[in-house]
């Protein structure tokens, strides 16, 4: 061939289309089957697809693949070109080497998604890989996964990939000498310019993003067709940088009007008086992933938590109570501080706004109340002891206060060991004291030291032996503390940090369902018309706080997103958040709203009326907007 020849625009053209189809080809069709792994691995949340719903699964998907396949083609093609200019050895065995590295990484995180996805119905994200600070927590919540299956499928991704890159990628071609013919650079920046269209997936104003491939109204088919390598890398993108707000959807004045009549402001604040002292003792019970589900009382499963239903008969049971967030560290600030979570993250990961927060502890100590606070396990988990310092409490309690005997848990001290611990500390106490406690032994694994009254190794039915086993300490707690000359004038509120999919595999996070959970005050100090009673007020974790300050008759003004449930001229609501949205819950109606896809996920109500929905959805919006706007201010 001569010199003309080689050098031809349409033999330059075919060079650069060898080497950049192919490999954009390995990445696409590797991609194919880590999404397919996934759709398996989550078969049963195919049930009442239609054949197109599937099939766009990965039509739709193929978008956010072939931005990924972009993305890890600009450095090979970068080493590609300067090789043909400057020719050496290593070039080919540096992009296999380069490529084989990404196959593990990606197989690795396709794999923590099958997982992270089973266990929080979002896809693996940084919220996520920032728990990896703490790997002794983090390996704990790991153990009740499929590891050997996990691991299994880890090794066949990575093989799979292995074995696409030596069927498409290993007849590249290189240049062994020197080509530097003018026409390649005018092809460079051409192909650059492809595989930079590739990746920003559009021409038009609006960039890749997870909403290009949401084409369906099941959350579960838009959340298969991303993908698991490009999600976590956009997610950890606004994760990590200093967030605008992404939550505007009214002018501010309206959303301050709106929120502003949720929360009844400017109305006085008439309370309905349900103790019989102004000056109780206070035991707060934080339950580690007691769901509704697992409360017979309201309307679960008999026999989970009997316990509790005891106690329940007795008490004052809130049957339509919301947690404000999906994760531990959403639920403890909403509970002791008073402040709602927002899909974008716990306020706890953020100290300097945490500090600027008022708690309920503070505001106790002031009223001339003892404070503890009591956790099995690691306060530095979460930075919850960020809080817990800032709250004030006189004595804080953690898995370094325990003897190394009663380390029996991955996590610390079971829950039998803790409650022990608590009875012991308020001996001698002084009184009035608040003593506050975050249960342990019903987070994953699920390893409990008592023998299953439930038989089975899958996760619902580990889960509810934990709950009971946790239950069953609740009651050993109760045996030990009404012999104690503190019990009779102590107020005991229970709540749960979190909802839980488990028992009963609610996988979709936007559902109330999902973040039910129950709310009990209990004790001698409760009027008797009150005890056994059932509430139906729609109320959630925020409102703890002045609901308790309001019963004292101690202010609670600067808990600006605390709504006293007994107030009689209060407005009922509920808000609480998924990964991907938020939504509102009151008597009429619930709206969830996705703020990835701008869509509305949910609309329930009573009234079908367009008007009405409307007006639901501005309320929804107004109410994070305005959150989230106070939220940057701190």
């Amino acid at each position: 061939m001569g010199r003309g020849a080689a050098y031809s625009p349409l033999r330059q053209l075919k060079q650069f289309s060898a080497f950049l189809v192919p490999y954009a080809t390995f990445w696409l069709v590797y991609f194919l089957i880590c999404r397919l792994a996934f759709v398996l691995y989550h078969g049963s949340k195919l049930a009442g697809f239609s054949a197109s719903t599937v099939a766009g699964i990965f039509a739709f998907g193929a978008y956010a693949d072939l931005s990924t396949a972009c993305y890890l083609a600009s450095i090979p093609y970068l080493i590609w070109f300067a090789n043909s200019l400057f020719p050496f050895g290593a070039a080919r065995a540096l992009i296999k080497g380069y490529s084989y590295l990404f196959i593990v990484l990606a197989s690795l995180i396709c794999v923590g998604d099958l997982q992270i996805y089973r266990e929080w119905g979002t896809k693996l994200n940084a919220q996520a890989l920032a728990y990896l600070r703490y790997p002794k927590e983090a390996f704990a919540s790991a153990a009740s996964s499929p590891l050997l299956l996990l691991v299994a499928v880890a090794i066949l991704l990575c093989f799979a990939g292995i074995f696409l890159y030596g069927k498409l990628c290993n007849g590249l071609p290189f240049a062994d000498r020197p080509e530097r013919s003018l026409i390649r650079l005018p092809l460079f920046v051409v192909f650059a310019a492809l595989i930079f269209l590739g990746i920003r997936g559009s021409v038009g104003v609006a960039a890749m993003n997870p909403s290009f491939v949401y084409f369906s109204k099941h959350p579960f088919a838009n959340h298969a067709a991303l993908n698991s390598a490009w999600n976590l890398f956009y997610d950890a993108k606004y994760y990590f940088k200093e967030k605008g707000n992404n939550f505007v959807y009214l002018a501010d004045d309206e959303a301050k009007r709106r929120v502003e009549r949720l929360m009844a402001s400017g109305i006085p604040n008439d309370t309905d008086e349900i103790l019989t002292t102004k000056r109780p003792n206070i035991v707060l019970f934080i339950l580690e992933s007691f769901t509704a589900d697992v409360i017979g009382a309201l309307g679960a499963e008999q026999g989970i938590a009997p316990t509790f239903d005891e106690l329940a008969k007795d008490g004052l049971l809130f049957t339509d109570f919301y947690a404000n967030g999906y994760r531990s560290s959403y639920g403890i600030p909403a509970v002791l501080a008073g402040y709602p979570s927002t899909p974008e993250g716990s306020i706890l990961t953020h100290p300097l706004k945490m500090e600027r927060l008022p708690t309920l502890c503070g505001s106790l100590k002031k009223a001339g109340y003892a404070t503890q606070f009591h956790y099995g396990g690691d306060d530095r988990f979460d930075d919850m002891i960020a809080l817990l310092r800032h709250s004030g409490f006189d004595k804080v309690v953690d898995r370094e206060s325990f003897d190394k005997k009663d380390m029996n848990s991955k996590w610390g001290a079971q829950d039998h060991v803790l409650f022990n611990r608590v009875i012991d500390d308020l001996k001698g106490e002084k009184a009035p004291f608040f003593s506050a406690m975050f249960t342990l032994s019903s987070h994953e694994p699920f390893e409990v030291p008592m023998a299953p009254v439930y038989q089975g190794k899958d996760e619902a039915t580990l889960f509810k032996n934990a709950v009971h086993y946790s239950d069953q300490s609740l009651k050993a707690f109760f045996e030990r503390a009404r012999k104690e000359p503190w019990y009779s004038n102590t107020l005991f509120v229970f709540v749960a940090d979190h909802g839980h999919p488990l028992p009963l595999h609610r996988y979709y996070d936007f559902l109330p369902e999902r973040s039910r959970i129950p709310l009990l005050l209990y004790g001698e100090v409760l009027k008797k018309e009150y005890r056994g009673m059932r509430k139906a007020t729609v109320a959630s974790q925020s409102d703890i706080a002045a609901t308790i300050l309001a019963q004292l008759g101690l202010p609670h003004d600067e808990f600006r997103w605390s709504n006293n449930i007994f107030n009689r001229n209060r407005r009922d609501f509920a808000f609480y958040n998924f990964h991907t949205g938020f939504a509102l819950r009151t008597p009429e109606q619930t709206t969830a709203w996705d703020n990835v896809s701008k869509k509305v996920l949910l609309r329930t109500s009573t009234a079908r009326s367009e008007a009405r929905n409307a007006e639901s959805l501005k309320d929804t919006q107004a109410y994070m907007q305005y959150l989230f706007k106070g939220y940057r201010a701190l």
